[in-house]
């Protein structure tokens, strides 16, 4: 029972956190996707623009083309790399034949001596930019770390005229290429490639550490879920166990008197001709068994429904003196048949609000268990008295002390220090459980100490009515 249900406590946790950890991660990596694309999507129209205002923007060379214009850019003046060899690729040197730097490009990036002389033009991705006209006949081209050869650049440029949406954007898988398409106002095309490589690699790498996060997450949420079960699931297994021996000690209480009443019962039978007389033994044993059955049964009612919270209990103003010297008097003739000197120091005047009822009940079981365990020629003694607000009742015992490591469980039910001599006294081990409900119903606190030197005590602690 408990291991299933630690089970579906793990099952039901797990499934609350790989759910938040799908959520959180999902939306960390739309959110770094579309990042990563708008980056792309203004790196492009940025370059794009810069190309199309004819700001000087590049490092160009003369675009093969059938045109009469393939010569020359839009500006009708040809731009060389950075280096100043033509080659497409920006060099280490100062930009352009008359040692000026290239103020093209988005970014631009310096060595670490900070030197202005060695400033290079550069990009965020490589691209390559396009200008054709109507026909698709390339007229230029500026390249920026990225070369294409002049048969590739047809069939791209073609693709890109050909597949655009309508915005102008596209994706060509095959050589990992985003475009961007912008119709000039002469009627020509601008058509800018980007490499999407380090776009791509960068997502598939930020997936693959969501991946790790989640395995990760999920393991370690896995071992905190499966302790946590055993903790959060621990008095429910206490619990469990507790009632589960509640029930097993109960039947067994209960057999004994019923097989008790039985063999008397068959005692009876058997001697059908005898006058009640002569079986008055048997019928006497037979009551005595019924009454001990039936206060039996009273007191796991009475704990049943404690743990129900049913228990119908009204509370009214309470003379406890009053409750303490009834019992008492009650006890003198048990305690001079045991041989037991029975002292008591009350106070008068002791107010509570309580349950006359049950504040009784507290009593007689206090005094009950201290008689029985006072031992031959022993002694009790009762204190009832006020401190500090609050109404202190002491009921100390001679006898034989309660050892230390039990002290502890003497208010669990059906729990006996002396399991043998407890039965021989006909206790059942659910009075001290009893008095500790009826205590906690009060608001006070039942307390246990025993020792060679003082006896067993046992002190309750019970919220005062305050006098005027």
């Amino acid at each position: 029972m408990i291991r299933k249900l630690r089970r579906k406590f793990v099952l039901i946790n797990m499934l609350c956190v790989v759910s938040i950890l799908i959520v959180v991660l999902g939306l960390m990596f739309s959110s770094y996707y579309r990042r990563a694309r708008n980056n792309t999507t203004f790196f492009m129209e940025n370059d794009l623009s810069r190309a199309m205002g004819e700001t000087g923007y590049g490092n160009s060379k003369i675009g093969k083309s059938n045109s009469t214009q393939g010569t020359s850019d839009t500006s009708g003046t040809a731009h060389m790399d950075g280096d100043g060899d033509g080659d497409g690729h920006p060099g280490m040197g100062p930009g352009g034949p008359a040692g000026k730097n290239d103020s093209g490009g988005f970014l631009s990036f310096f060595d670490l001596s900070g030197s202005k002389g060695n400033q290079k033009p550069g990009n965020f991705l490589p691209s390559v930019i396009f200008k054709v006209d109507a026909d698709g006949n390339v007229l230029s081209t500026t390249e920026r770390e990225l070369s294409v050869d002049d048969t590739t650049a047809k069939t791209l440029v073609a693709n890109a005229l050909a597949s655009r949406d309508s915005d102008g954007f596209g994706y060509i898988k095959d050589y990992r290429l985003r475009y961007l398409v912008r119709e000039a106002s002469d009627g020509s095309f601008y058509v800018v490639f980007a490499d999407n490589s380090f776009e791509y690699d960068n997502i598939r790498q930020f997936l693959v550490t969501c991946i790790i996060i989640f395995v990760v997450a999920f393991v370690l949420f896995l071992i905190l879920s499966y302790f946590l079960a055993r903790w959060a699931l621990a008095p429910v297994e206490k619990a469990w166990k507790q009632q589960s021996q509640f029930v097993a000690d109960a039947s067994h209480e209960l057999k004994t008197p019923i097989t008790v009443i039985l063999a008397n019962l068959d005692i009876l039978s058997a001697h059908r001709s005898d006058t009640i007389a002569k079986q008055s033994r048997w019928i006497e044993n037979t009551k005595d068994e019924a009454e001990r059955m039936k206060q039996l049964i009273q007191d796991l009612l009475f704990l049943a429904k404690s743990d129900a919270g049913t228990v119908a209990v009204v509370m009214s103003e309470v003379d406890l003196s009053d409750c303490i010297m009834a019992r008492i008097l009650n006890f003198e003739s048990v305690a001079f048949e045991k041989k037991v000197e029975l002292e008591s120091d009350v106070k008068p005047g002791l107010k509570i609000s309580g349950n006359e009822g049950q504040l009784k009940q507290l009593v007689t079981i206090l005094l009950d268990n201290a008689v029985k365990y006072a031992g031959q020629n022993g002694k009790v003694m009762v204190k009832a008295f006020q401190e500090n607000d609050k109404n202190i009742i002491e009921v100390n015992n001679t006898g034989e002390p309660i050892p230390e490591t039990e002290i502890g469980h003497i208010f669990e039910r059906f729990y006996r220090t002396d399991k043998s001599r407890v039965h021989t006294e006909g206790g059942y081990g659910l009075g001290l459980s009893i008095a500790d409900n009826i205590v906690k119903t009060h608001h006070g606190v039942i307390r246990c100490r025993s020792n060679a030197a003082d006896g067993t005590t046992f002190t309750v602690e019970l919220p005062g009515i305050k006098q005027a």
